[in-house]
């Protein structure tokens, strides 16, 4: 695996920096809230989503990785607030292999889901990630069916950059199928945004190993991949990217930026963007059944559909939801600015699982 990198870490003036943003980021929330009434048809679908989509987007370009990360809780520091809010005895696992990440749930339920967050491999889990988990968990609970998450913490960038993401990745799959016993069956993987960029990377490597990163055997396909939102294509041609360019949360600018600083300097490959594989590649693809989830208003929905197209010829156990009017990870993000409601994409998570756990 790719040694790691000396962790980075910010400047004093990069922290004061921190604070001048904070103007920057006022300016930019009271500028979408009054060009909100005037978004139009090719704007948000409400005025709120709007006031969100501005300031994501602020936050995307004002910032850089390392200030981000300074600025926000880490996924490990959200989860001890979960366990101490809920008397739970944190699991947390470190390995000599890369594998890092906290068990929500016992190893040994029937089921185990693998999850990889997003965040353009340059920002940590949210509480939203946790709390999708602890949804969906709970919601197969009440129908009888047992699924525990081990949510990876991967490095990010630019600690580390390719392939060191994509090596612990596969890692924490073997971590799954040797160390904790999991068959390939009862496990599922699961990511949005660049999370599923690297359940991509795994599936692909099952069937084309990658060099330079650790052998993953696989002798039987796995029970399932769940993919939301899927970080498919660093490319921003594709008509979507214009035609929602002022829908999505997305900012194009942070997209070029955090591509460059994950490829940094490697050419790009068909387990970095799925995308570019040919359709023959994915004959053959070791998993039982795929749900990928997707909103209607997001940069990335012509690409991500091109691929589901091309996937879907030899692999026809495979669900695709367009979440109507719906940005890129709603499920996600709307929640971390208070909007709650369940989306589309949540409800299709909910029932798929369902009629293919039971």
């Amino acid at each position: 695996m790719a040694s790691r990198q000396p962790r980075n870490s910010l400047t004093l003036f990069d922290k004061v920096d921190v604070v001048l943003g904070i103007y920057s980021m006022v300016s930019a929330v009271i500028y979408s809230i009054l060009s909100g009434f005037f978004r139009g048809k090719s704007g948000a679908d409400t005025y709120y989503h709007h006031i969100i989509q501005g300031t994501v987007k602020k936050l995307m370009t004002r910032y850089t990785p390392l200030q981000l990360q300074y600025l926000f809780e880490s996924s490990d520091q959200i989860y001890l607030k979960y366990c101490s809010s809920n008397r739970l005895e944190p699991n947390f696992i470190s390995t000599d292999h890369g594998v890092k990440g906290f068990w929500i749930g016992s190893p040994h339920a029937k089921y185990v889901g693998i999850y990889f967050h997003g965040g353009g491999f340059a920002m940590d889990g949210t509480k939203s990630h946790i709390d999708l988990c602890l949804e969906v968990q709970r919601s197969l609970d009440q129908n009888g069916i047992n699924l525990a998450w081990f949510y990876s913490t991967y490095t990010l960038t630019p600690h580390s950059t390719y392939p060191t993401q994509f090596c612990e990745a596969v890692e924490t799959l073997n971590y799954i199928l040797q160390d904790v016993g999991r068959h390939p069956s009862e496990v599922i993987l699961a990511g949005d945004s660049a999370g599923a960029n690297l359940c991509l990377a795994i599936l692909s490597h099952m069937t084309h190993p990658a060099k330079g990163v650790p052998r993953l055997i696989v002798q039987e396909p796995l029970k399932a991949f769940v993919l939301i939102s899927p970080w498919i294509s660093f490319d921003q041609n594709w008509p979507s990217v214009r035609r929602n360019e002022h829908k999505d949360i997305e900012a194009t600018d942070a997209i070029e930026l955090w591509s460059r600083i994950y490829l940094d300097g490697n050419p790009t490959n068909s387990y970095i963007e799925a995308v570019r594989a040919p359709e023959e590649w994915w004959k053959d693809a070791k998993v039982q059944h795929t749900l990928v989830l997707a909103g209607e208003d997001e940069l990335l929905m012509d690409p991500i559909t091109a691929w589901v197209h091309n996937f879907q010829k030899f692999n026809t156990e495979t669900t695709f939801v367009i979440g109507e009017k719906e940005c890129h990870i709603a499920p996600i993000i709307w929640p971390m600015f208070g909007d709650k409601h369940e989306t589309q994409q949540v409800r299709a998570l909910k029932d798929w699982l369902k009629a293919r756990l039971l």
